[in-house]
C-alpha cells in the first residue's frame, strides 16, 4: 500500500486544490471503493447506482474518472448528469432509483480548488457516522487503476429538476417581468436562464458563460455588486445571483440593493408566520447571522433559534424541531416543503411567487442589518483559541466593550486555512476598529 494522507472529511465533504491530497486520483479512488463497499454492505440485493454532477471545473472529469473507478471495484455502477446545481443533483438522486449522488464541486471556492459532495438516497448529506465510516474503509482500501471508468449519460435527467420546479410554482406567470441571473459560471449557468424562461421570464444572464476556469471569478453570490448596475441599466425587477454550486442564492432588488441570507429570512420569516405556515414560530439560523435577523423577527413575534455554522446543522435543527424555514446568512435558505434541500434558484422563484408583481424593495425593507465586518485571518495551524493567551486576552477585551451591544464570533474555517473574525455593533466605527484589532492580534500570533 502506498503512502498516502489520511482521509478526513470537512464541514461539507472533501474539498482542496485540484491535483493534492484530498483531491488526487489516488485518494479519489480509495473514496469511491469505500462508498461502494457502504453501498454493498447497507443493500438488499439488486445493483447499486450513484449519480454524479459537476459545477464545470476544468478538473471535474478526471476527478469524476477517479471515483468511478473505485465505485468499479466496488461493483457500483455509475450515471453523470452533467454540469449542474447541487441541489438539483440531490432532488434526482432522491427521486430516481440511486443508492447515492456525488456532486463534483468546491462550491464558491475558486476554480483551481475542487471537492466532493456526496449524497445519500434521499438527497440528504451524509450523516457523521456514515462520513467516519467512509474514512475508516478508504483509508484501509487500495482498489487497483482501472483502464477505463465507464459512465452512463444521464444529462436529460436536469429536465426533471426543471419540471418539479414546474409543479411547485404552477401559477408563476413571469411574463412581462425582466429578471437578471448571475450563475456564477457554474452549476446554474444552463438550468437558471431555462427555468426562468420556461415561466415566461425576459431573462439578462451574466456568469452564464463556464470555461472551466472562470467559476466564482468576479461573479455569482461572492459578487452580488456585480450584478446591481445590470439590474438598474436593465429596469429588472430582480436580480438572482447564485454560487458556483447553486445551493447559495444573494438577490438583487430593482433598486440595485443586495439582500442576502438574512434579509431572505426576514421576508419569508414574517410572511409565513402571518399565514400561520411557521410551526412554533420559530426560524433556524446559525451564529453568523446579523443581529438585525433577530430584531426584525423579533418585531413581528418570530424567535431565531441559532446552530453552529454549516447548513447541515440548520437541517439537524428544523428535522428535529419541525421547524419550516432556516439557512444562513451566506445565502443557503432551506425550506421543509423544498425537503430541506439548500437551492438558490428555488429561493428565487419564490421570491418573485411572493411579489407579485410589487417591489422588491419594500418586501424587503423590514430587516436593517447592524454594521458587520468578517476578516478572514490565513493561518498556519489551528490551535484552540483559548489556549492562545494574546488572542484570548485580545477576545476579552473585544466582548467588553461591546457590552452587550454587539457581538463577536471567532471560529476557523472548516474547509481552508483561514480564522474568520466577525464583529457586530451598532456603530460602524467601533464594529470596524475592534475587528480589525483582533485579526491584528491573529495574525501576528497563527498567520501563515
Amino acid at each position: 500500500m502506498s503512502s498516502i494522507e489520511p482521509i478526513q472529511f470537512g464541514t461539507d465533504g472533501l474539498r482542496g486544490r485540484a491535483g493534492h491530497a484530498p483531491m488526487e486520483p489516488e485518494t479519489l479512488r480509495r473514496v469511491g471503493a469505500a462508498l461502494g463497499v457502504l453501498l454493498q454492505r447497507e443493500g438488499e440485493g439488486g445493483q447499486r447506482r450513484v449519480l454524479f454532477g459537476n459545477d464545470g471545473r476544468a478538473s471535474s472529469s478526471w476527478i469524476l474518472e477517479s471515483l468511478v473507478q473505485g465505485l468499479m471495484a466496488a461493483e457500483v455502477s455509475s450515471g453523470s448528469v452533467g454540469v449542474v446545481t447541487t441541489p438539483a443533483l440531490a432532488l434526482l438522486t432522491a427521486s430516481g432509483p440511486y443508492d447515492a449522488g456525488i456532486m463534483i464541486s468546491a462550491s464558491h471556492n475558486p476554480a483551481h480548488d475542487n471537492g466532493v459532495k456526496i449524497f445519500g438516497a434521499d438527497g440528504q448529506k451524509l450523516t457523521s457516522e456514515d462520513e467516519r465510516e467512509l474514512e475508516r474503509l478508504a483509508n484501509e482500501l487500495a482498489p487497483e487503476s482501472l483502464s477505463e471508468a465507464r459512465v452512463r449519460s444521464s444529462e436529460k435527467l436536469v429536465l426533471q429538476y426543471e419540471g418539479l420546479l414546474g409543479q411547485r410554482f404552477a401559477d408563476l406567470d413571469l411574463a412581462g417581468r425582466k429578471v437578471c441571473v448571475d450563475a456564477a459560471n457554474g452549476g446554474g449557468s444552463i438550468i437558471a436562464p431555462r427555468v426562468l424562461r420556461m415561466f415566461g421570464a425576459d431573462v439578462v444572464e451574466v456568469g452564464c458563460r463556464p470555461d472551466g476556469s472562470n467559476i466564482n471569478d468576479g461573479v455569482g453570490a461572492l459578487h452580488p455588486e456585480a450584478l446591481a448596475p445590470v439590474v438598474r441599466e436593465h429596469g429588472a425587477c430582480m436580480g438572482i445571483c447564485l454560487d458556483g454550486d447553486g445551493d447559495r442564492g444573494i438577490f438583487v432588488d430593482e433598486t440595485g440593493a443586495v439582500h442576502d441570507g438574512d434579509a431572505v429570512m426576514t421576508f419569508f420569516g414574517a410572511r409565513m408566520h402571518a399565514a400561520g405556515q411557521l410551526p412554533g414560530g420559530v426560524v433556524a439560523a446559525t451564529v453568523m447571522s446579523n443581529l438585525g435577523l433577530h430584531e426584525a423577527l423579533r418585531r413581528q413575534g418570530v424567535e431565531v433559534r441559532t446552530t453552529p455554522v454549516g447548513d447541515r446543522h440548520v437541517v439537524a435543527a428544523m428535522r428535529e424541531h419541525g421547524f419550516a424555514l432556516g439557512g444562513e446568512q451566506s445565502g443557503h435558505t432551506l425550506f421543509l416543503e423544498h425537503d430541506l434541500v439548500g437551492d438558490g434558484l428555488y429561493t428565487g422563484l419564490r421570491i418573485l411567487d411572493a411579489l407579485g408583481g410589487g417591489d422588491m424593495s419594500s418586501a424587503f425593507s423590514a430587516f436593517q442589518r447592524f454594521p458587520q465586518r468578517l476578516v478572514n485571518v490565513e493561518v498556519r495551524s489551528k490551535p484552540v483559541l483559548e489556549t492562545v493567551p494574546a488572542v484570548a486576552a485580545k477576545q476579552r477585551e473585544v466582548e467588553a466593550a461591546l457590552g452587550g451591544q454587539g457581538r463577536l464570533l471567532l471560529r476557523y474555517s472548516g474547509t481552508e486555512p483561514k480564522c474568520r473574525v466577525m464583529v457586530e455593533a451598532r456603530e460602524k466605527s467601533m464594529c470596524d476598529r475592534l475587528c480589525d484589532e483582533l485579526a491584528t492580534v491573529i495574525r501576528a500570533e497563527l498567520g501563515a
